[in-house]
């Protein structure tokens, strides 16, 4: 009987060591991985939400950040999954694989490859999840406040006032000349404030003549070098400044004899005139 206890206690004694063991083994792996986060570069959380798309794309787990670019294109769901994550502090996606399950220990083991640093406040302390989505959320509540108050009142909206007029409204125009179904003319330019910028041909051709590949020792170059003094000339002016296309000697000068007839400018204005009525095709 007495051997009993003596065995009995010894066995107690040892696996109350045993515990007494991994309980200190535990508390150095956790006072370890604490010390190695600290060794991590911190990363603010305006820094991680500059990385939210494919191009870069960095999810804060757990207080790490990982940079998972590498890895978006072999992720097995369909894309759009994993980019909503980007950007963000993405713990409860990882917990959540599907609802109540989270990923597995294999996918944590990759997940480790692409450990970049520590998500910090402002003050370079730690920030934990919850607190970190809290942060993204009142930061995305404050923009739409702020685009509610940039949005201008009927008083104060000049694209509004343009519109309702049947103005031209400022942004990127492309418009075309066809003739029995053949592109001659297809011209490109912005308007800002009302007036002409960033002009240029898409292509000017006709018959089997291409302007636009022309060289200086092409016997029509001359033609193409007018048509070009065209949409100098337009550079900054009003919209209005369109009709002297009809006298294109207004705008472009003849050219080891070539005569503005030649020109053919009210093709060109029924370019212009094509973009103005199709639309803005962009706005800037």
């Amino acid at each position: 009987m007495n051997i009993n206890k003596i065995a009995y206690s010894a066995f107690i004694a040892f696996v109350a060591s045993l515990a007494t063991l991994v309980s200190i083994q535990a508390l150095s792996s956790s006072e370890r991985e604490a010390a190695d986060d600290d060794a991590l570069d911190p990363i603010t959380l305006d820094e991680l939400a500059e990385h939210d798309g494919a191009a870069s794309c960095w999810k804060a787990i757990h207080g790490r950040v990982y940079d998972i670019t590498d890895y978006v294109p072999d992720h097995p769901t369909d894309e759009a999954v994993i980019l909503e994550w980007c950007g963000r502090e993405s713990t409860e996606g990882w917990d959540n694989k599907r609802p109540g399950v989270p990923h597995s220990p294999r996918a944590e083991g990759m997940l480790e490859a692409y450990l970049i640093g520590r998500l910090v406040d402002e003050e370079g302390e730690s920030v934990e999840p919850e607190a970190a989505t809290q942060a993204q959320e009142d930061d995305a509540e404050a923009g739409e406040a702020d685009s509610d108050q940039a949005r201008l009142s009927p008083a104060e909206d000049e694209r509004l006032h343009r519109a309702l007029l049947g103005l031209p409204l400022d942004g990127h125009y492309r418009g075309v000349f066809i003739d029995r179904g053949v592109i001659q003319v297809n011209i490109t330019f912005d308007l800002e404030d009302g007036r002409f910028t960033e002009l240029a041909y898409r292509h000017l051709a006709y018959r089997d003549d291409d302007y636009l590949a022309m060289e200086e020792d092409d016997e029509l170059y001359p033609v193409m070098r007018q048509h070009r003094q065209i949409l100098e000339r337009l550079e900054g002016e009003p919209l209005t400044a369109i009709f002297a296309l009809y006298e294109p000697e207004r705008l472009a000068e003849d050219i080891d004899g070539y005569s503005g007839a030649t020109l053919r400018g009210n093709k060109v204005h029924s370019a212009f005139r094509d973009a103005l009525n199709r639309g803005v095709y962009s706005w800037p």
